[in-house]
């Protein structure tokens, strides 16, 4: 709340682009709280943050109120199940970006985070490129996804190199979509910063309300299995300038962990599911598909001693124990056998609301 932020710093960098300034691309801010007692003056924060900006470009914040007046305009018509747009986590704080992009009524969304900078002058005529185009494979390019220029480390730490190589798959999955023709990659992997979305599969596919991390890649999951393929542009490309994060390595380890557990058991189920389009698996390798096979369970609980080691080497306790709690996690998991028709009667809801946008 105190901090300067890197909202301003995105916002300025759109101004380089006379698109941005003659109003022909329309910009809009989501803008919410991770506590919900701060909801009031997290917006009433924000429009003070950007007013300096309102006469500058064609700007909207889409905050809490915002919500509220769509809620009641929805209600009216009969719309009553709001559970896809509640900002409670990830998914559904970019479920409030797609109907954000919807009701300006643009034919394209284009997602960027507020720690991102554009560096190609060309950037918006490139996220136009090639959408509604046929691509090499036969598929239809209504969605695309880029990548960031960052300083990444092409290593992983020791205590991960075996059985948590996140950063190792990660990086190798996009040096083969950045690497050689075409242009334009069938892709199961996405950063939600850099994405470009039609309208139609805005309407159609929304990110899992279940989801609370790598939502980005899951999305591009749903909108397979909805028939929608999602294409890397490899000319699509943002620079990443990420706050440093004080989140412990413990924490990341445990959302990664639901994560993975969540997204096998919904590659398993989709299998057995008549209602949705079918995925092979070779097509999530090598990243996230080396956290989605039958060793898992091992993976989370090497993984988790692992790091525990080295927080007890530290003589931190809270970091030791906090390790053991995730490698408890495999035990006591609970599948979902619903989760395919959980996310069915989501997609239903999200009909019912992106209809009336």
């Amino acid at each position: 709340m105190n901090s300067e932020g890197t909202l301003a710093k995105l916002l300025d960098n759109l101004l380089e682009f006379d698109e941005i300034k003659k109003g022909e691309i329309p910009v809009r801010v989501v803008g919410v709280s991770n506590r919900r007692d701060l909801r009031d003056e997290v917006e009433k924060l924000l429009g003070s943050y950007l007013k300096d900006y309102f006469n500058r470009m064609e700007l909207k914040l889409c905050s809490y109120s915002w919500l509220n007046c769509l809620k009641l305009k929805l209600n009216k018509k009969g719309v009553n199940d709001f559970s896809p747009i509640e900002p409670s986590n990830y998914s559904k704080v970019r479920n409030l970006c797609l109907l954000a992009a919807l009701e300006t009524g643009s034919d394209l969304g284009v997602f960027l985070d507020d720690d991102e900078l554009l560096i190609d002058k060309s950037y918006f005529e490139k996220s136009e490129e090639g959408i509604y185009s046929v691509a090499e494979d036969n598929g239809t390019i209504l969605g695309k996804a880029g990548y960031y220029k960052q300083n990444r480390p092409n290593y992983a730490n020791f205590w991960e190199i075996k059985w948590w190589p996140k950063d190792v798959s990660f990086n190798k999955a996009f040096e083969r979509l950045m690497s050689g023709k075409p242009r334009f990659k069938a892709t199961m992997v996405a950063l939600g910063g850099n994405m470009v979305i039609s309208r139609e599969v805005m309407q159609n596919v929304c990110f899992d309300p279940c989801v609370n991390r790598g939502e980005d890649m899951d999305y591009v999951f749903n909108a397979r299995m909805l028939g929608y393929r999602f294409y890397f542009d490899s000319k699509l490309f943002v620079k990443h300038c990420p706050p440093k994060k004080k989140t412990p390595h413990w924490k990341k380890a445990r959302e990664d962990i639901y994560r993975f557990l969540y997204l096998r058991e919904k590659f398993r189920r989709h299998l057995q599911d008549e209602r949705v389009q079918k995925v092979a698996f070779e097509e999530f390798l090598p990243y996230p598909g080396i956290f989605m096979q039958d060793d898992l369970e091992d993976r989370i609980i090497e993984h988790s001693k692992m790091m525990a080691m080295k927080y007890l080497s530290e003589g931190d306790k809270k970091g030791f124990e906090n390790c053991m709690e995730n490698a408890k996690i495999p035990y006591v998991y609970q599948k979902r056998e619903d989760i395919i028709s959980e996310l069915i009667e989501t997609i239903t809801l999200w009909k019912g609301i992106t209809q009336n946008i």
